[in-house]
């Protein structure tokens, strides 16, 4: 391990820079405790020297101490473990033995920091010049091996050179690497873990050249002059070092130097600390913060969206305001929203916001509809798919790379802005980070998505309720609720209303050619239907029906459409969707024949219409709450402000599963709403 009689150092002088808390303890007591393991403790080493280890621990802490680490320990294998130190400082401790059967206690403890830094000892990270030597906190003795024994000198070191042996055994024990260079820049000692930890021989060890531990990059630490190398500064520094094998591995070098008092000659005493699991968890932590700062910087773009989207009447708006409101977060670059152009796959732009000029006229998006590809680019399947889809823009498969990387696109999200199982678009953003869209961001990114598209879905229902022109699309249908109501009754019905009520529909239906009794006995037999009651008895009159499987309306409805009018007879039945006039309407026809199969497009026109200026913005309806006017409209429909009532609370509360005194309440407010408009005016 060294040549003794070239270096013949002492406790003090070999362990100097080890760094945290150590405690030799041997025959019952502590031999050794160092400074800083004292003042972990709340106490001072002179004090602790003598004392059982025990001491250092809570009574509870100690027996688990004993139970788990000491046995390890002394079977030869080293305990590494979390304790707690008396007076409740958390601690990592490493037990190891000696040869002779003393514990050595390494403990890092982790104090309350005072100086702001993380990761750091408070004070300066350089030690004073070489020769100008401190009592180190880590030193594993106060004692040379070479100074002589005095009569109350009890414990493993009482003859020197018993006492060298001794040392020699506990530096062998540290899992921390130990070398001593000489004033020739060779190395002259070193413990077993340096041997075992980077590979080489002893023969190996003592033919090295101190630089042929460190990386090219890191060969500045070593001075080009060897005898320069015991001048430098005292000092702790974290660098990589290289194994035999070429694996690098970091450390944290505590270093000082050490001058014989008896031939003069210096040597540079060191310990390394391998500190890839320190430097893992530091990571682990950065990139947790890093993920919780984005998550709420998604959640204040989120907030913010949704507080200006609430008075955005347009559906362009709503899509130019999140633009917006994603590039001037700083998070993000470029930021659009396309959708599915009418007679192709091409995915055409909406809006644009951000540092992207000419980037969509360099690319183009489409939507595959074989799922059975893997390799669909991000937009296409997000549309495809309704699910969020991320990329590395840089990556080598990245179908827009070059193009991307001309404009620092690292990173790219397309988020489908989707509302009750509808896609109205695809919201695409890129950072110019890579891997910016992590687990937890695209949680954030999905609730955007969603909200949007609800808010889109107002939106376009808006723009259809106030729209001056629209599209009428007319299909055809043998199948559905009403079509085997009418054959059994042998009559036709013709659709006047429908109001939400939870999962299912009201549905209101004029009938002509049978007693509507009849007809409410038929619709009443189907699964179908819920419930279904007569409203107005006389032939012509009209029924109810509870429709808890009617897919088709919910499907239009969700698509941003109305159903306008449905006739339907023993033969099947016609029907006429009407959808704003920018619409998707390739899209609204494939989701109503997905709901019906059988269902056949008859014609297609755009018609200009006059809307009452009731139903426009700032009109009688339009503060309403959505609850109050489905109250509303379905007691009109089922004739409760007629006179005679042809149903009574009780029966529209019912239809809409709320209880009389709730409708009551909700058609009061939106009587007097309506009242106050008309008179306060």
């Amino acid at each position: 391990m060294d040549d003794a009689s070239r270096f013949r150092p002492g406790w003090a002088d070999l362990a100097a820079a080890v760094p945290g808390g150590v405690g030799v303890h041997a025959d019952g007591g502590f031999v050794h405790v160092s400074p800083e393991l004292a003042a972990a403790v709340g106490s001072d080493a002179d004090s602790l020297v003598g004392e059982h280890w025990r001491s250092l621990f809570p009574s509870t802490e100690a027996d688990r101490i004993e139970t788990e680490a000491v046995p390890p320990a002394r079977n030869g294998t080293d305990w590494t473990g979390e304790v707690r130190l008396d007076g409740g400082m958390p601690a990592d401790l490493t037990l190891s033995t000696t040869e002779r059967g003393a514990l050595v206690w390494l403990v890092e403890a982790s104090p309350t920091r005072t100086d702001g830094r993380d990761g750091e000892r408070a004070g300066s990270r350089d030690g004073p010049p070489a020769g100008e030597r401190q009592s180190s906190p880590g030193a594993v003795g106060v004692r040379s091996a070479t100074e002589p024994a005095s009569a109350d000198t009890a414990g493993p070191w009482s003859d020197p050179w018993e006492g060298r042996r001794f040392v020699e055994n506990v530096v062998d024990a540290l899992n921390d690497v130990l070398y001593v260079v000489d004033e020739d820049g060779t190395l002259v000692f070193w413990n077993e873990a340096l041997r075992e930890r980077f590979g080489y021989s002893e023969a190996e060890l003592a033919a090295l050249d101190p630089a042929d531990f460190l990386v090219p990059a890191e060969s500045d630490e070593v001075p080009e002059d060897p005898a320069a190398f015991v001048d430098v500064p005292d000092r702790h520094n974290v660098v990589n070092l290289v194994t035999k094998e070429g694996e690098s591995i970091p450390h944290e070098l505590h270093g000082s130097t050490y001058t014989d008092p008896e031939t003069g000659a210096r040597y540079r005493v060191g310990i390394g600390r391998d500190i890839t699991s320190r430097l893992q968890r530091e990571r682990a932590l950065k990139r947790q913060r890093d993920e919780l700062a984005t998550l709420d910087g998604i959640n204040e773009v989120l907030l913010a969206t949704v507080r200006e989207l609430v008075g955005t009447a347009s559906r362009g708006g709503v899509e130019r305001r999140v633009c917006e409101r994603l590039v001037a977060s700083d998070r993000y670059r470029f930021a659009w929203v396309g959708e599915r152009e009418l007679d192709g796959d091409r995915i055409v732009p909406r809006v644009t916001a951000g540092e992207g000029d000419g980037y969509l006229d360099s690319v183009t998006h489409t939507v595959d509809e074989d799922e059975r590809r893997t390799s669909d680019e991000p937009v296409g399947a997000a549309l495809r798919t309704g699910e969020i889809q991320v990329a590395d823009a840089v990556a080598p498969d990245f179908e827009h790379r070059a193009v991307a990387r001309e404009r620092d696109f690292e990173s790219v999200a397309a988020v489908p802005l989707r509302s009750e199982g509808t896609v109205y678009g695809v919201l695409v953003v890129y950072a110019a980070r890579e891997g910016a869209f992590t687990p937890r961001e695209r949680d954030g990114f999905d609730v955007l998505g969603r909200t949007v598209g609800t808010v889109i879905d107002a939106a376009r229902s808006r723009e259809l309720l106030f729209a001056d022109a629209v599209v009428e699309l007319e299909f055809r249908v043998d199948g559905g609720v009403l079509v085997p109501v009418a054959a059994e009754a042998d009559c036709e019905l013709e659709l006047e209303g429908y109001v939400p009520s939870g999962e299912a529909w009201v549905v209101y239906c004029a009938v002509d050619g049978a007693p509507p009794d009849d007809v409410a006995a038929a619709a009443g037999a189907d699964p179908r239907v819920e419930r279904a009651r007569t409203v107005t008895a006389a032939d012509g009159g009209r029924v109810e029906l509870l429709a808890g499987e009617a897919s088709l309306l919910h499907a239009v409805e969700a698509a941003g459409a109305t159903v306008r009018t449905v006739v339907a007879g023993p033969d099947g039945a016609d029907l006429v969707i009407e959808a704003p006039v920018d619409a998707d309407v390739r899209d609204l026809i494939g989701t109503v024949q997905e709901t019906f199969p059988d269902l056949a497009l008859v014609a297609r026109r755009e018609r200009d219409r006059e809307v009452t200026t009731v139903g426009r913005p700032g009109g009688l309806l339009d503060a309403l709450t959505g609850r109050q006017r489905e109250a509303l409209e379905a007691a009109y429909r089922a004739g409760y402000f007629a006179w005679p009532r042809e149903s009574t609370a009780e029966e529209v509360a019912a239809s809409l599963g709320l209880a009389a005194p709730t409708l009551h309440g909700h058609l009061r407010k939106a009587q007097r709403t309506i009242l106050a408009a008309l008179l306060d005016d």
